[in-house]
């Protein structure tokens, strides 16, 4: 049976087309609103990153400044722990008066210290027999820890000293004072040399080290409780003021 179609052949074309354009702004729209969910939720993302870094660089900083807090603690710490051996050897040996007025008591005239440091030097010297501090023998002073057989550890204490002088004469004579003073041992020059004092005048710059004796307690005993007193090899007690 043949079905006859009353509708124009041009409407159903435009029929077709419409239901096409239909279509194409329905998947478009589908695609707009899909490609944005993405976006958004990129965005999202990148945000809750950028977030969490933040505060990572912040706990960083915050760990980092902590750490070196910690650093200078434990640098300070260490620097009061050495001042503290060094005053306490050195007052169960000798006040620091005592030191301090025999170097300064030995200089000679228009000679003058700028800077005195010091330090604690541990060594070994060599023992007859280790064993023998039981049985009454002497141990050399200040002896600790674990001694090797015929080797003993001590600890000595060590000054450098800086100072000006005008000659080299001077310097010499200034060594010369401090090798003849019972209460110091093994002088040594580490340099001299000229120095621009002020404009004109050159002065000569040196720097010495020097250990204190082990008998330093006897000494002083000997020559009494007098902080400023001087040996008796020393010309004079006179110093320049530069």
């Amino acid at each position: 049976m043949r079905v006859t179609n009353f509708l124009p052949d041009d409407y159903l074309q435009r029929r077709g087309l419409r239901r096409a354009n239909w279509m194409c702004v329905g998947i478009a729209a589908g695609t707009l609103v899909l490609l944005g969910a993405v976006v958004a939720f990129v965005l999202v993302r990148s945000w809750g990153i950028a977030g969490v870094r933040l505060l990572t660089e912040v706990q960083y900083q915050e760990a980092s400044r902590q750490i070196e807090d910690l650093k200078q603690l434990e640098a300070r710490k260490v620097g009061l722990l050495h001042k503290v051996e060094l005053s306490t050897a050195l007052l169960e040996r000798v006040p620091r008066s005592h030191v301090l007025a025999r170097l300064t008591n030995h200089l000679p005239e228009h000679t003058s210290l700028t800077s005195m440091t010091m330090q604690l030097e541990e060594t070994k010297v060599k023992v007859d027999d280790p064993a023998d501090g039981a049985a009454g023998g002497k141990k050399p002073r200040g002896a600790r820890g674990k001694n090797q057989p015929g080797v003993a550890r001590i600890t000595r204490l060590r000054f450098r000293l800086d100072g000006l002088a005008e000659t080299d004469v001077q310097v010499a004579e200034y060594i010369s004072r401090l090798h003849t003073d019972p209460l110091f041992e093994a002088v040594d020059l580490q340099f001299s040399e000229e120095f621009p004092y002020k404009e004109g005048v050159t002065m000569r710059r040196f720097q010495m080290s020097l250990l204190l004796s082990e008998d330093a307690e006897k000494v002083l005993e000997s020559l009494g409780d007098e902080p400023a007193g001087v040996a008796d090899s020393s010309p004079t007690d006179t110093k320049g003021n530069l």
